[in-house]
Formats: structure tokens, sequence, C-alpha cells
């Protein structure tokens, strides 16, 4: 297992994607479910966090397979997550 530093922002963005797995997540959700819902922040700082964590995770940051963008839509963590027992 390799430990990957991360800000405390792209730790909490990577939190959202591991609770809600496999699901569709607009910038907006991103938001709500990393910094509350009484945050207020530009949609392109989302992107510029995933931008810096797919950097830090994937194997090939050109061709992302772990965090999927959707145009116009949002993000997809698409790896499986299992709850520890």
């Amino acid at each position: 297992m390799t430990l990957v530093p991360l800000s405390s922002g792209e730790f909490e963005l990577l939190l959202a994607f591991l609770e809600h797995p496999q699901r569709l997540l607009t910038r907006e959700q991103l938001i709500d479910y990393a910094r509350g819902p009484a945050h207020e922040a530009f949609d392109r700082s989302i992107d510029v966090q995933i931008s810096r964590i797919r950097r830090k995770i994937e194997a090939d940051k050109r061709n992302p397979e772990m965090i999927r963008t959707v145009r116009n839509a949002g993000y997809i963590f698409t790896m499986p997550v299992e709850n520890a027992p």
C-alpha cells in the first residue's frame, strides 16, 4: 500500500466520492458533500482539486479510470467500495 499525501480539501472531496461510489455527482453535490451546503465556491475549484487528486492516484493521468468526467454533468468515482466489517 502506498500512502498519498492529500490536502484537507482533496481529502474531503475523495471522501465524498468514497461515500457515493459509482454514482454521478454534480459539482454542486461535491461542494455540499465536501464543504457543507453553506459553503460557496466556484464550480471550477472542484475541477482543480479533482485534477490534483488524479495526479496523485491515477496510473494514467491523461486517461483517468478512477474518477471519470461526465461532460456537462459531473464526475463518477468508478471503483467499487466495500465497507470494512
